[in-house]
């Protein structure tokens, strides 16, 4: 691979349709990459951004870009003039957000043929936001590209879906996040096979678990957290709702809790190679013999409900309240 080609992992369809595109001369002016947070929607806009405005386009791998030209060292280092990156202030997209991306797509170029906005967390967008780049959508410029990311695309305005070309990504299968990890690392093959279950298929989230100690010890942090709460009191859950609603990481809190107590569901079934946290069989073998099999089921059911509800934009705090709950009890 050249210095300043942006590598992407998994997503082979959605490369080839982008790479087609370019060569082709046929892409779209907006698009919606779609999916689970930490999958590589991001690192796939990056790349989908230098191959834009690459001045020497090749067709042999990624998305065509050449990697060598200044424009591909401008897009890999994050300062290339023509690409525009926006992600929420605070807990919103904001209209005056929206309307500096209006203003400068009415704008050309300043040194390659397309200005290319990438706005991340598009369901963040606030109405008056999302109604304020409907224009832009419609009436484009053939100069500007525009990419959006959103982790909770139902969300979104049906008026902004049709108006751009959906690309729904998913999570990447666990030999390719395997391969990934010990591609970027000196793991060893088991390390990596659990790191990559543990992330259920998100590579950002597989990265972050090989690299940085810290968020391994958050990881710990979270099940010690979630293991005390089997003895919370109905007040104590209730609290902890309130503190668990406003975690931004609440979508991965529910993926980890629903892994773990998947593996304790398998070792009261006898599927102990199944497992995915390996290295804690004993507290999971602990929780098998003390917790009743259909309050383990109900939970993760109600698990699977939640993570629905909350993609929906429900009362978040409520839904908390409701899930911990319906949390096992111990002691």
């Amino acid at each position: 691979m050249d210095d300043f080609q942006m590598r992407i992992y998994g997503h082979a369809w959605a490369q080839d349709l982008l790479r087609r595109a370019i060569h082709n001369k046929a892409t779209r002016h907006a698009y919606l990459f779609a999916g689970p947070e930490h999958i590589g929607k991001t690192t796939l806009a990056r790349a989908f951004a230098q191959a834009l405005t690459c001045e020497r386009p090749e067709d042999e791998a990624g998305l065509g870009a050449c990697g060598r030209c200044r424009s591909c060292r401008l897009a890999a280092e994050g300062v290339h003039p023509d690409h525009r990156f926006f992600a929420p202030s605070g807990k919103q997209l904001l209209i005056d957000q929206i309307r500096e991306v209006v203003r400068e797509a009415a704008l050309s170029p300043v040194e390659s043929r397309y200005k290319v906005f990438i706005i991340t967390e598009f369901e963040r967008a606030n109405v008056n936001a999302a109604n304020a780049l409907l224009k832009t959508l419609e009436e484009p410029s053939a100069t500007t590209r525009i990419i959006l990311i959103s982790h909770q695309s139902s969300g979104l305005l049906d008026t902004i879906i049709s108006r751009c070309q959906l690309l729904r990504l998913r999570p990447l299968p666990e030999s390719e996040v395997v391969r990934a990890l010990q591609e970027r690392s000196d793991l060893a093959e088991m390390e990596a096979r659990r790191l990559a279950r543990l992330s259920n298929g998100r590579i950002g989230r597989a990265f972050a678990l090989a690299q940085d100690p810290e968020s391994q010890q958050s990881y710990d942090q979270r099940i010690q957290e979630m293991q005390a709460l089997l003895g919370y009191s109905p007040a104590q859950r209730i609290a902890y709702a309130q503190t668990l609603e406003r975690n931004k990481q609440l979508e991965t809190i529910l993926q980890e809790w629903l892994i773990w107590w998947r593996d304790v569901l398998m070792i009261q079934n006898r599927g102990q190679r199944l497992i995915i946290n390996q290295d804690r069989l004993d507290e999971l073998t602990e929780l098998a013999d003390a917790i009743p099999t259909c309050q383990i089921r109900r939970f993760l059911d109600a698990i699977m409900t939640t993570a629905r509800y909350l993609c929906k934009n429900v009362n978040r705090q409520l839904a908390m309240e409701a899930l911990l709950l319906k949390a096992p009890k111990r002691g």
